[in-house]
């Protein structure tokens, strides 16, 4: 009986150290991500800004189709102090759905927020696009201006 006990647990501490191989956190199946915007442009007009893209192509065929956008926005009070070597801090504020669901044609469509700007601020933002399957894709360009 002591023998079989031994037995027992040198093969439980076998199992423990050798055990199935690597042990990590889950990965996702690999998805290919919508393409990032490169061309997110502003125009202000009195208090009013409007932000504006394009739909970007999509280079690798993919399941889904972009179905929106959302858009963040970081907005700190210019007297406030200033720390150069810290990240931003975004908030999101707008989710823009593409109306023509379904249509291939899409790329090179051009897209637009516009919001009411209060002045004393420095403001930055950035878009993502996202699929219909969910998958979001990686930041646009940033437009940074104090205001």
């Amino acid at each position: 009986m002591k023998y079989a006990i031994q037995f027992l647990i040198m093969i439980s501490l076998f199992f423990v150290l050798f055990g199935c191989g690597k042990k990590a956190l889950p990965v996702p199946p690999h998805q290919v991500l919508p393409p990032a915007i490169n061309n997110l442009t502003s125009n202000i007009n009195r208090d009013t800004l409007k932000l504006t893209w394009t739909i970007p192509e999509q280079k690798e065929k993919v399941e889904s189709s972009p179905a929106g956008f959302i858009v963040y926005r970081s907005k700190k009070l210019l007297s406030g102090s200033e720390c150069l070597n810290c990240p931003v801090s975004f908030k999101r504020i707008a989710d823009i759905p593409i109306k023509a669901k379904g249509s291939k044609n899409l790329q090179g469509k051009i897209m637009a927020y516009n919001e009411i700007l209060e002045k004393g601020y420095r403001y930055v933002y950035k878009v993502t696009v996202y699929a219909d399957n969910g998958v979001t894709g990686g930041d646009s360009n940033q437009i940074d201006f104090v205001y």
